[in-house]
């Protein structure tokens, strides 16, 4: 999902819990439950079983991304577990097959499959869905989404299976973006759950992150504004995407369009900052003088966003972004100074600890500045 400025109240009031990988107390704790049961030892794999205990932890690790699911299934299994769920893909007809392909690619994608929309995209008779549902028993689940709409959700029984039939089953990026552009012209907007998966599909993580090139990811954008003009994280996305490739003028363009659209908000005002930045960066051919003054307008327009928005951590950190890049183009320390006093004042605010987390790395980088520029003196 997009990322979101959260209310100030969110970590002041609430507990935070941080899904993640397992710890290694969890990982020993599962070895201990291996070796003090009798009953379990005849389960655990030959090859496993040979190594000590330091190095079946190691092994754990490297292989089995941390996810217990995936833990267990290695140290019982007899087989690689890509090669346990290719052998079942493989026994599967043909047609389920291609259901069970396309569900995995769009699932691990971020898209919210659900019966409709496997139907619109292979063509299957209505009267087909439920037989096929049968034959992929155990395999593809269907729950409610809406009895109200009629509206059936599919998903496959884990994340790692799915990830690991879209890795070798949909291994040609072009006929991944066919699939990319075929769910969004199939998207109905009328459906929450397929707005849902418009925004999904933005992702940082997943979605459109799939294809490295920004040129792609853009095309795919376009498509998803052309169809649902009123959602805002595309815009968002392709406004950053066209910054990040140097499409400047085509980035102000969409600002423009957007702030006719929505007027002003958080995100927007942070563009036009990053906007400035790469123009002061980036324009060929101007003096110095002319990229600190673009610099200025940078910080004036930062300063005049956080009195607007001053809990958009966001905004306060592309700030210290400014800060940074006038002192490496003048050695002035003052806004530098100033940005890193309101992310702090934030920090004690918001109590987020990404924050904590900027003000460390915007410390170092101001650090590396500094220790770089008397390097360049001292050669002088």
């Amino acid at each position: 999902m997009a990322s979101k400025s959260k209310n100030s109240k969110f970590f002041l009031k609430g507990k935070e819990f941080v899904l993640k990988k397992l710890e290694e107390v969890e990982i020993e704790g599962l070895l201990s439950l291996v070796e003090s049961h009798q009953d379990l030892q005849p389960l655990v794999e030959n090859s496993f079983s040979g190594f000590s205990r330091t190095e079946r932890k190691r092994r754990l690790v490297a292989k089995c991304e941390s996810d217990t699911f995936v833990c267990l299934k290695n140290i019982f299994a007899s087989e690689q577990f890509d090669d346990i769920v290719l052998r079942e893909f493989a026994g599967l007809e043909d047609k389920l097959q291609e259901i069970y392909r396309l569900v995995s690619a769009m699932e691990s994608a971020g898209v919210n499959v659900h019966r409709q929309l496997v139907v619109r995209l292979l063509g299957i008779p209505a009267e087909a869905v439920s037989a096929s549902l049968t034959n992929l028993v155990d395999i593809i689940h269907e729950y409610t989404i809406s009895e109200r709409e009629g509206i059936y959700g599919w998903k496959g029984r884990h994340p790692v299976i799915t990830d690991i039939i879209t890795k070798y089953k949909m291994t040609d990026e072009s006929e991944y973006f066919k699939l990319f552009e075929t769910v969004i012209d199939n998207i109905i907007p009328t459906y929450d759950v397929e707005i849902r998966t418009i925004k999904q599909l933005c992702s940082f993580d997943s979605g459109i992150s799939r294809f490295p090139d920004k040129h792609v990811r853009n095309k795919l954008l376009r498509k998803m504004i052309s169809k649902v003009p009123g959602e805002r994280v595309p815009r968002h996305r392709l406004i950053r995407y066209l910054i990040d490739v140097n499409q400047l003028e085509k980035a102000e363009t969409e600002i423009r369009l957007f702030e006719n659209d929505f007027g002003t908000e958080g995100p927007l005002e942070r563009f036009k900052i990053i906007l400035l930045l790469a123009r002061s960066e980036r324009t060929p051919g101007i003096l110095e003088e002319d990229r600190m003054a673009i610099l200025e307008m940078a910080r004036e327009k930062s300063v005049k966003a956080i009195e607007r928005y001053k809990h958009n951590k966001n905004i306060l950190k592309t700030y210290c972004d400014v800060g940074l890049e006038i002192f490496k183009r003048s050695k002035e320390t003052n806004v530098f100074e100033d940005s890193m006093t309101h992310l702090k004042d934030a920090e004690s605010r918001l109590g987020d600890p990404e924050i904590t987390t900027s003000l460390i790395m915007f410390d170092r980088q101001f650090a590396k500045l500094q220790s770089e520029m008397l390097e360049e003196e001292d050669a002088i």
